[in-house]
């Protein structure tokens, strides 16, 4: 729409010159003869110009008002025009063959020059000359995309006579600026004034200066980083303003009041800045307006139903905003008679409720509907057939359910239909096509639709993007798809494709970009080359493709063969360079051989990922060569030798990988210079030597550090506490001694909670999809193993909520830090298979997050903490063979887990173990509180110590007369033996004693 009023206004203005402004304008007429000093001053101009390629080749002969580009007065002969835009001077050449170089002040002998374009050029950043401000008789200025720079001077403002004036910088980086608008007061006469993408810094009266200039239509001040706008103005004088556009800068207020007052305003754009508040019920004054965009910004609230009485609106933009309130508002919108002039509805990404009626077919001339991201629900009315004039209809990401009515392939004038990313279920079939012959864009990915097309139907349509992502392709590959010949973009990833790839796949026209058959279970083999086709984007992954890897296009930039059957050496794929290969996956598949030093040609690349092969050799040095990279994972492989110290010369790597090969030697001092890693994973190798402190010191992002199951041995550097961000630590089965670092507790992220994001794998995988730009260095998925519950799981998308410490299977020695118990982000924590002796600190509580913790096999005394039973979210617990005692904590958590978990603690007991009662005495009881026994307190252990001293005294009181009394004394155990020798269960009693004696030992390990 702002082309079409662009447009719009310049053929308005081009009739205005051709027929009143600038007479002779139009034509150059061989009967016009240009004056002399006029025809010298144009080839002193020509000379100063760098015009490489001849596109002023023209200007010879002795008739000036004949060179192309040049035009006279047919009275006077004067020359009046002078257009050098690229655009005008263009024959179909390459868009690098621009004019450029100095502009010479000889044109200022052209005295009645009213006309001077030199647009869309390529000057090489030097200042607009000032002279310009002295061409008296100029209407017409434009230095639009010249690639001028620096600040524009004020001997503009000189040009009184100046209608139009074009500043626009937008397709170049060189900074043109403003410090003053003063100047453009002066221009009392101008009509048009674009200055989209000049930086007008901190001018904070900018809008004074532009209100004074009573004849302005149209206002172009988009990118121009505008900080401050007037809510409110005294005076304003831009009563002929139709065109207004103050897009992409930093506004952050309410919408100006001033703006109501502009009922001649016919565009109004004031998208991708941060007004905020609601929409204004003053719209309803501007009955001028063509065109509403206020698209990203931070409005909220509801749609203001005034909107409905503007009955010459054609484009209302809402999106990206924070629009509430139920669909009844566009109900009562498309009643009034704005419902039957708008052709555009944009209300993306907004917070909309509600279903689709049919009110909606009211909206009789819309061609444009976009609802996508909301939160609409219920079925998608049949009605909607009969928007005869729709050509766009994206209702994506909502929540629409249902089947999809056939009433859609009444719409013959669509061009777009997306549906993704909602709950549509049911049949697909010919009849919801039967209609869209002008169908181009088809995405209905994320949906549990059925296609169910006759193996003989063929479309109506020649599709340029196919977005079935999820839907319900197989078991077969469908035959329409064959006659589909024109499309750049197809995703059939996730279909349930369990087919041989058909040979026709592979006739890749010269438009693609991208192929997507990931995650089928799609067998067979790929052609030998894939170098006749343009493709950019090939993902084949997760499927049955087996063979030898094909040689590539030069325009592969995306490729990912992960997950297949894939065999041979990967020399063929990498034996020339790719200039423009991003990401390269192939993972998980049965390649052999080295990794070639071919690989280092293709110095764009930005991941590199040959995990789970049977790769072998040792690495290649030149891998520095690769600058660009950033993700390395060549785990899991039979790689071998030393750590190249060349990979510490790759400044941007934020992810390294070498686990599960034969790595030997010392981990390279070079890698201290890779200050970007996020992630190194170097286990499961032999590395030797000691874990160096630089990782702590040097490396001050790194999130994962896992070495484990190497040679390491020494201690563990207390430096690795100042990784603020680690969240995994394994240094597992290893050599390591001495104590664990109190200063782990200092571990930021560690200590913090993290909680998942919401936005599902399959939101970021689809946006990913969306625009082939958008697979840049952010495209690579993190993964790793972790031993977690005593068993190896592969974590990815929840990768970075995870929080582990893992030092188990060394010689650790020392006590369990206090300090650890801070990390109350942590999951994870195993220090089992050491050799840490003393106490679990009561405050063990604080970690609520911990889900498995493992202290097994050490030397841990006393009893177990009380606070362990408040860890709810603990499913895995390991205190075997340690030397805990007392009673297991009671409480419904720590009864949950298996015996197993407490065996080898003698002095336990309690559930899941025998109960505590019958084999304590209150002297042992006495013990155990002496020794700090959690179920004692001061009180408990005066109430025993009295007990046992009461029992002390009573004994001694009665039996210590018969023990020194020598007659009692014999007469009672005489007396005691006589009895027990008569009675007839003695020999039972004794048996019965045997066995409870071997019950009480059976429950106490």
């Amino acid at each position: 729409m702002e082309i079409l009023a662009s447009v719009t206004f310049l053929l308005i203005l081009s009739s205005l010159c051709c027929f009143t402004i600038i007479p002779g304008l139009c034509s150059e007429s061989s009967n016009t003869k240009c004056i002399e000093s006029e025809k010298k001053s144009l080839l002193d101009f020509k000379s100063s110009l760098k015009d490489s390629h001849n596109l002023l080749s023209s200007w010879e002969g002795s008739d000036c008002c004949n060179w192309k580009g040049v035009s006279c007065n047919n009275e006077t002969n004067h020359v009046v025009s002078l257009n050098l835009g690229y655009w005008h001077l263009f024959n179909g050449l390459s868009t690098a063959w621009r004019i450029g170089g100095e502009l010479s002040p000889s044109l200022l002998a052209l005295n009645e020059l009213n006309h001077l374009d030199l647009s869309s050029n390529d000057f090489g950043g030097i200042a607009v000359p000032e002279f310009i401000g002295s061409l008296k008789k100029l209407s017409y200025l434009n230095l639009s995309n010249a690639g001028f720079g620096g600040r524009i001077p004020h001997q503009l403002g000189n040009l009184s006579t100046l209608r139009y004036l074009d500043l626009n910088s937008f397709y170049f980086v060189h900074d043109l600026y403003v410090d003053s608008l003063a100047w453009l007061s002066r221009l009392s006469s101008l009509q048009y004034l674009d200055m989209n993408s000049v930086s007008f810094g901190n001018i904070g009266d900018w809008f004074v200066s532009i209100s004074l200039i009573p004849s302005l239509s149209v206002l172009k001040l988009s990118h121009c980083k505008l900080k401050e706008i007037p809510l409110s103005f005294s005076f304003l004088n831009l009563t002929s303003l139709t065109y207004l556009d103050l897009s992409n800068n930093e506004f952050y207020s309410r919408l100006p009041n001033w703006l109501f007052n502009l009922t001649s305003l016919q565009y109004l754009n004031v998208q991708f800045n941060q007004f905020q508040g609601s929409m204004p019920d003053e719209f309803a004054r501007m009955t001028s307006l063509e065109v509403i965009q206020l698209g990203n910004n931070e409005l909220v609230g509801p749609i203001t139903r005034t909107i409905s009485f503007l009955c010459k609106l054609r484009t209302l933009d809402l999106s990206s905003n924070n629009i509430t309130g139920d669909t009844a508002s566009l109900a009562e919108i498309s009643a009034g008679c704005a419902g039957s002039s708008l052709e555009v509805l944009n209300l993306r990404d907004n917070n909309l409720t509600g279903n689709l009626s049919d009110w909606l077919v009211k909206f009789r001339r819309l061609d444009t509907l976009d609802l996508g991201h909301n939160s609409l629900n219920g079925v998608i009315p049949g009605s909607i057939g009969k928007l005869s004039a729709l050509k766009y209809l994206t209702l994506t990401h909502n929540g629409f359910n249902g089947t999809l009515s056939e009433s859609i392939g009444q719409l013959s004038e669509l061009i777009l239909l997306d549906l993704s990313f909602n709950s549509l279920d049911g049949v697909v079939s010919d009849v919801h096509f039967a209609n869209l012959s002008k169908l181009e864009q088809l995405s209905l990915a994320s949906t549990s639709l059925a296609f169910g097309m006759s193996s003989s139907w063929i479309p109506p349509f020649q599709l340029k993007l196919i977005g079935l992502h999820l839907c319900k392709l197989g078991p077969k590959f469908p035959s329409w798809l064959r006659t589909q010949k024109d499309y750049s973009v197809m995703d059939l990833s996730n279909t349930e494709i369990e087919d041989v790839a058909p040979n026709w796949i592979w006739n890749l026209s010269e438009k693609i970009l991208m192929l997507d058959l990931s995650y089928n279970l799609i067998s067979g083999k790929l052609p030998s080359t894939l170098e006749f086709a343009s493709i950019s984007i090939l993902d084949l992954s997760n499927n049955k493709f087996e063979g030898t890897l094909p040689t590539l296009a030069l325009s592969m930039e995306y490729l990912d063969l992960s997950n297949n059957m894939f065999t041979g050496n990967i020399l063929r794929l990498v034996s020339y360079p790719l200039p423009i290969l991003s990401h390269l996956f192939l993972a998980n598949n049965l390649l052999s051989g080295p990794i070639p030093s071919s690989i280092c040609q293709d110095v764009e690349l930005y991941v590199i990922d040959l995990s789970n092969n049977q790769l072998s050799g040792e690495l290649p040095t030149c891998l520095a060569d690769i600058w660009t990279l950033t993700a390395l994972n060549l785990a899991n492989n039979n790689l071998s030798g030393e750590i190249p110290s060349t990979l510490g010369s790759i400044k941007e790597l934020r992810t390294l990988h070498l686990g599960g090969n034969h790595f030997k030697g010392e981990l390279p001092t070079a890698l201290q210079n890779c200050t970007t890693l996020v992630t190194l994973d170097l286990g499961g190798n032999e590395i030797t030597g000691l874990i160096p402190a630089w990782i702590g010191e040097l490396l001050p992002v790194l999130r994962i550090l896992r070495l484990r199951s190497n040679f390491f041995n020494g201690t563990i550097p207390s430096q690795l506490s100042r990784l603020s961000s680690l969240q995994i630590l394994d240094l597992a089965n290893n050599s390591l001694s001495g104590t664990i670092p109190p200063s782990f507790g200092n571990i930021t992220a560690m200590a913090q909670t993290h909680k998942p994001n919401e936005r599902m794998l399959e939101d970021m995988r689809n946006a990913v999809r969306a625009s082939v730009n958008n697979y840049g260095p952010s495209g690579y998925m993190e993964s790793l193993l972790v031993v977690i519950k005593g068993r190896e799981q592969e974590y990815s998308q929840n990768l970075q909520y995870v929080a582990s410490i893992d030092l188990s299977n060394n010689q650790l020695t020392g006590h369990f830090p206090r300090e650890l118990c801070d990390l109350v982000g942590l999951q994870n924590l195993n220090l089992s298979s050491n050799r840490l002796t003393g106490r679990i600190p009561d405050e063990i509580s604080k970690l609520k997050l911990l889900e498995s913790f493992d202290i097994s096999m050490n030397g841990f005394t006393g009893s177990i903490p009380t606070g362990m039973s408040v860890l709810t979210l603990l499913s895995h617990l390991n205190l075997s063979y340690n030397n805990f005692s007392g009673r297991i904590p009671s409480g419904y958590q720590l009864q949950t887990f298996d015996y197993t978990s407490y065996l080898g603690n003698p002095g336990l007991c309690g559930p899941p173990l025998n109960k505590c009662g019958s084999n304590k005495t209150i002297f042992s009881i006495i013990l155990a509180c002496a020794d700090g026994d959690d179920e004692c307190d001061s009180e408990k252990l005066g109430l025993y110590l009295g007990i046992a001293l009461g029992f002390v005294t009573g004994f001694w009181a009665i039996w210590g007369v018969l023990l020194f009394t020598k007659t009692p004394s014999e007469a009672y155990f005489e007396f005691l033996d006589k009895l027990i020798d008569k009675a007839p269960f003695a020999r039972k009693m004794g048996r019965y004693d045997e066995e409870d004696d071997e019950e009480t030992s059976s429950q106490t390990y």
